[in-house]
């Protein structure tokens, strides 16, 4: 079926640079979404879910206004104290919120500076989501913010502990709405409030709150399994994990992963595969915008779609070699009058050899990967129009295809709806019509470039349709002639997986050589747990 999309975008609207502006990354953070709770990316260091406790139960204990304007100043103030103390005798501690203020103040050379707010957004509205998420805090009945009783109120009180007899603790204690602090108060503080070092008593209940001993709800057994996960593929590896090793994990599991962790691997393998999807359609799209600019370059006039979409479809040797890296092209074998239906019937073969359908996907022995076939996307130029194809089979052979009952609580065949390419909504059919069809594989080719660029035509002009929109249009299509409006930057979607695995360390789970004995025995606990009904 085809869908009609906006010949036209202006731009005369207040331009403005998106990240999702293909739409094509919103599936794949949904599912990131579903997958972990507690930590994004925006959430780097854990011992701020020690300060934004503290900030809540010593307001609270101060008998201040319930006004939100008041608590912002106060927590203001707080986050002063705690940047300028970490910063005050080590310049190489990063990932605070306001550091290039606080340095300002402290390089004033005054005895004396203000605790006022350092950035426009203070830490306290990137961290409080997660915190909720972590039931530290809940919203109050007065639009603030309370405190669980059995975690946030713990924490805080727990993070007082090193304060109160500090010099500033106490005049704090007399004075909450202090709005200065000394050189002198805050070389006391630089060692307690580190957010480099997070002492045993917060340590311990910051472990329980990611990993509980006792979950509550569903929402909290997953984030242990994910957790368990991150730590046992560190105990396997005998090293420090990164990102790339949980995805690998999901599409290839290592033998002797416990049973009650798969369900973990099924998941992140849903996320890869959505990944893989939106990293080729960017990269597609980086390459028609590169044609654009270069028949502009050459004749200072936009370009026709026709030229660009026959260019970027037609047989090269780059394209060639994208394909026989994968295998899917023998060897004296070209692009040239290849068929669809040849490519399909490969990258079926590939993904044949020990199929399992579980979870609502599908697994093989070796063949292709979607790691690295959006790694060659990112790197290879054009030659990523040649492997969007691939992608779309790739993913078609991911979902359940005889399990029915798997398929219908398949987190990848629910992802992603008509607008979104989503596997059930687009890809399939559309396979389908490509076989029925029996189309060259550079029809394919220019029938997916072709969609690439109307998705970000119906991603621009839905933004800036919208009251007060904005224009974030990269390309301007007038009928047949293409010009570019603003910049792009092809990419992967963030994942929350490498905060995730930079907490563990910050908890003394895990170091430089792998898991520590402090990890092995919260791995042999969080699986005990969870094998437990």
């Amino acid at each position: 079926m085809s869908v009609p999309v906006p010949d036209w975008i202006s731009f005369d609207a207040v331009q403005t640079a998106g990240l999702d502006l293909l739409g094509l990354r919103a599936p794949v953070q949904a599912i990131g979404n579903d997958l972990f709770d507690g930590v994004t990316t925006v959430t780097p260091k854990l011992r701020y879910m020690s300060l934004v406790s503290w900030m809540i139960w010593r307001y609270a204990q101060a008998r201040l206004p319930e006004k939100r304007s008041s608590f912002a100043e106060f927590a203001a103030a707080q986050e002063a104290a705690f940047v300028m103390a970490n910063r005050m005798t080590r310049r190489d501690v990063n990932n605070l919120v306001g550091v290039e203020e606080a340095d300002k103040a402290l390089d004033s050379g005054k005895k004396t500076l203000p605790l006022r707010k350092l950035t426009q957004n203070i830490a306290l509205n990137a961290y409080i989501a997660s915190s909720r998420q972590l039931n530290l805090t809940s919203q109050a009945e007065h639009g603030l913010n309370k405190l669980s009783e059995e975690r946030g109120a713990a924490l805080a009180k727990e993070f007082d502990k090193v304060l109160h007899n500090t010099a500033y603790g106490e005049r704090l204690a007399k004075k909450p709405s202090t709005d200065r602090i000394s050189r002198g108060e805050l070389e006391e503080l630089a060692e307690p409030m580190s957010i480099v070092s997070i002492p045993r008593g917060e340590r311990e209940i910051l472990i329980d709150v990611l990993m509980p001993r006792s979950p509550t709800d569903a929402t909290e057994r997953r984030r242990l399994r994910h957790y368990a996960l991150m730590l046992w593929l560190t105990e396997a590896n005998q090293r420090p994990i990164e990102e790339m090793d949980i995805f690998e994990a999901a599409q290839q599991p290592p033998e002797g992963l416990p049973a009650c962790l798969e369900s973990s691997t099924d998941g992140f393998l849903a996320y890869v595969v959505r990944d893989c999807l939106a990293v080729c359609h960017e990269y597609v799209f980086a390459a028609v915008m590169r044609a654009v600019d270069g028949v502009y370059g050459a004749r200072s006039a936009p370009a026709l779609s026709s030229e660009i979409i026959a260019s970027l479809s037609a047989a090269a040797p780059e394209k060639d070699e994208a394909l026989g890296h994968f295998r899917i092209l023998g060897k004296g074998e070209t692009t040239e009058g290849l068929s669809f239906r040849t490519v399909h019937e490969r990258v079926q073969k590939h993904c044949r050899k020990g199929r399992v359908e579980e979870g609502g996907v599908a697994r093989w022995a070796g063949g292709l990967s979607e790691t690295a076939l959006y790694k060659h996307a990112q790197s290879s130029g054009d030659a990523a129009v040649a492997l969007l194809p691939v992608a779309w089979c790739l993913a078609s052979a991911r979902a359940p295809l005889e399990d029915v009952a798997a398929a219908r609580r398949s987190a990848l065949l629910e992802s992603g709806g008509f607008f979104q390419i989503g596997i059930n909504a687009v890809i399939r059919p559309k396979i389908d019509e490509f076989l029925e069809d029996d189309l060259s594989y550079r029809d394919v080719m220019a029938e997916l470039v072709m969609r690439t660029v109307q998705q970000h035509l119906r991603v621009a002009w839905k933004r800036f349709s919208a009251p007060r929109g904005k224009d974030v249009s990269v390309l301007i299509a007038d009928t047949e002639a293409w010009s570019r409006n603003n910049g792009f930057n092809p990419g992967r979607t963030g994942s929350r997986l490498p905060m995730a695995i930079d907490w563990l360390k910050q908890l003394d789970l895990t170091d430089k050589r792998g898991l520590t004995k402090s990890g092995a025995r919260l791995l042999k606990r969080s699986l005990d747990t969870l094998v437990r009904p």
